[in-house]
Order: C-alpha cells, then sequence, then structure tokens
C-alpha cells in the first residue's frame, strides 16, 4: 500500500511539471509578441513602436475605458482589459494577417486557439475569454472589438502626425469606413476627440496651455 500511493505521489508530481511547462510555453508566446512587428509594416514603413504585444496592451487599456463610458462595472471592464490583452496571443502561432494577406489566406485560428490554451487547468478559462472575442455576441466582446478598431486608427493617426502619408490616407479611409461600423457610442465619441487633437496633447493641455509653461524648464 505504500509503494501504491508513493507511485500515485510520482504521477500526479509529473502531471504537475508537464502542467507548469505548459504555462511556462504560455508565457514564452506572449514573450514573442514583443518581438513581433505587426505585418503592415511593410504598408506603413516607419513604424517603429508598433508590435503585437503593444498593440494588444493598447487594446485592453482602450477596452476598459470604452466599458466604463458605456457605463459598465469596474469588474465587466477589467475582463474586457484581459480580455484584450489576450485577443490576439494566437498570432504567436499564426504570425499577423494584415489587411492585404487576409485577402488570400485563411488562418486555423480554431486550433491555434484550442492548442494554446491546453494541458494547464486554468486553461478553458482563458480560452473562454478568446472565443467570445471572436463570436463577437456580448457587448464586452464588442467593446473589445471597438478598442482593436481605435488602437489601430491611432497608429494610423500618430504616424500621420510624423509626416507619414500612407498613414493618413488609411485614416481618413478608416474614418469613412470603419467609424461607422464601431458598435459602441462610446468608441465612436473617442475616435473623433482623436481626430480633432495631436498626439502629444496628453501633456500639452495640462502642462502649457492650462498651467502655463513652466519658464525654469525652457529658460534654465
Amino acid at each position: 500500500m505504500l509503494l501504491s500511493g508513493f507511485g500515485n505521489d510520482k504521477v500526479k508530481l509529473m502531471a504537475k511539471k508537464s502542467e507548469n511547462k505548459k504555462i511556462l510555453h504560455l508565457i514564452q508566446q506572449a514573450g514573442t509578441l514583443m518581438m513581433t512587428n505587426r505585418n503592415h509594416i511593410r504598408n506603413l514603413g516607419n513604424i517603429t513602436f508598433d508590435t503585437l504585444a503593444s498593440h494588444c496592451f493598447h487594446v485592453g487599456i482602450i477596452a476598459y475605458c470604452v466599458c466604463r463610458m458605456e457605463q459598465m462595472s469596474h469588474n465587466d471592464a477589467m475582463r474586457a482589459l484581459t480580455m484584450g490583452i489576450f485577443h490576439d496571443l494566437l498570432e504567436a502561432r499564426t504570425g499577423d494577417n494584415d489587411f492585404v494577406t487576409k485577402n488570400y489566406t485563411v488562418m486555423d485560428d480554431e486550433k491555434a486557439i484550442k492548442d494554446q490554451f491546453s494541458g494547464f487547468s486554468f486553461g478553458k478559462d482563458l480560452q473562454a475569454e478568446v472565443l467570445e472575442y471572436e463570436a463577437r455576441k456580448t457587448k464586452l466582446s464588442k467593446c473589445v472589438k471597438d478598442a482593436d478598431c481605435i488602437a489601430q486608427m491611432f497608429v494610423e493617426w500618430s504616424l500621420a502626425w510624423q509626416g507619414n502619408r500612407l498613414a493618413e490616407k488609411w485614416f481618413i479611409n478608416d474614418m469613412k469606413n470603419r467609424l461607422p461600423y464601431l458598435k459602441t457610442k462610446s468608441a465612436k465619441k473617442i475616435v473623433r476627440l482623436i481626430k480633432s487633437t495631436d498626439p502629444q496633447d496628453w501633456w500639452w493641455s495640462e502642462l502649457v496651455e492650462k498651467k502655463g509653461p513652466n519658464l525654469k524648464h525652457l529658460n534654465g
């Protein structure tokens, strides 16, 4: 009986090590997103800040804000933030499929999601979040998709201010063809605010216009 118990403990230990390794693999996949430029770099050229990881981070923050603007709870908004961070994790396996390649290729997203979250106990919870996002049926998932669109337009707008005429063309086209199809009024408000300002307005309006420029900083 003692030997039998020892055998069971050994099996449990091996299973736990296997699960821990799968969790590590998930973390590694997330790490690859930090080293992977989004595929539209080949079209817009001088993108230097837009990786898959930075995109997911930004989508998560925007998704939280959109949810709260839509009068959703903090808990729901935190779920949206999580969903936003995980929404493109599958691209660690599939790669980024941009506007051009989507016309000619089909990614097996379902298989990538299933494989990505298999082998550890909380994988099914994360998989459920991503599948909810992909289905676009709940208000929360629609908020996250709106955030995904806003993040893309933010990149185009930021690059346009740096003189990228291609990015400006994309942004103008998205104002025409993407903005009307956003699912929430709050997302549309954010995009219109983006259009009416500039990338440095967040500090310029507070530290220069509102308080007046700090002459000590300017003149030593």
